[in-house]
């Protein structure tokens, strides 16, 4: 697995149970990323969620379901 894959995959765990943390960017490693939620249909239970570089503007998302409230 190449090198950024894998920190992109640790920068989505981090962000996908706390989408306020603070996360190098996989990339440039000089950017933060940002999280912008989207969501998947009406039903509520989806949303994609984007983790953008406020430096480099490398971007990668992902897609996951909202626990049930």
């Amino acid at each position: 697995m190449k090198t950024e894959t894998k920190k992109w995959l640790d920068a989505g765990h981090i962000l996908q149970n706390d989408p306020n943390a603070k996360v190098s960017c996989p990339e440039c490693g000089v950017g933060i990323l940002i999280v912008k939620d989207e969501p998947i249909g009406t039903s509520g239970k989806r949303i994609d969620r984007y983790l953008i570089c406020n430096n480099c503007g490398k971007w990668n998302v992902i897609t996951m379901e909202l626990p049930e409230k």
